[in-house]
């Protein structure tokens, strides 16, 4: 049942290809799609800081001309009320940990889409982080069900965050 579970996730899932630039390495990129008419997508991604210095990663940006802006976001609960907002100041990666951006917690917010993502497609997006620079990872589009699948075969989707609960300022190890 395994393997038929591990051949259905290879066959669904695109290839990931992990990024590494300096004590930095990013895996696990991704886009979900979108409905023809929808303002906003999410962006997705893992990233673990292998050096002894913490680093920010303070700005994204997309080589596509139908999307307004990418802004870093975080999903929150106040007052019982799950709330998303724009993190200030960037999105914290310290030395030695790693950085989860899901569905319900840190994520990328594409803003002002003029057309959809559609499952299938790919599209460069630059990185750039306080400490380690410029860093260009291309990001594949998923639908929100093959999400949900790699995040689980990678073992790194947080069950309490798919947006209803928990605090969104997940770091581990």
């Amino acid at each position: 049942m395994t393997r038929i579970f591990a051949l259905l996730l290879v066959t669904v899932c695109p290839a990931y290809a992990d990024i590494a630039h300096g004590d930095l390495q990013i895996s696990l990129p991704m886009l979900r799609d979108t409905p023809p008419t929808a303002p906003v997508a999410g962006g997705f991604m893992t990233i673990a800081n292998m050096g002894d210095a913490d680093d920010v990663l303070t700005t994204a940006t997309i080589d596509a001309d139908f999307v307004g802006e990418v802004q870093l976001h975080k999903m929150e609960m106040e007052d019982g009320v799950m709330k998303m907002s724009e993190v200030e100041g960037g999105i914290a990666v310290p030395a030695g940990e790693t950085v989860y951006l899901q569905p319900g917690g840190l994520h990328l917010m594409l803003m002002g889409l003029s057309e959809p993502l559609t499952a299938g497609e790919a599209y460069e997006m630059t990185l750039t982080f306080a400490e380690a620079g410029d860093v260009v990872v291309e990001f594949p589009v998923l639908t929100l069900g093959e999400i949900r699948a790699t995040l689980e075969e990678a073992g790194t989707m947080d069950h309490g965050m798919k947006g209803h609960g928990e605090d969104a300022t997940q770091t581990g190890n």
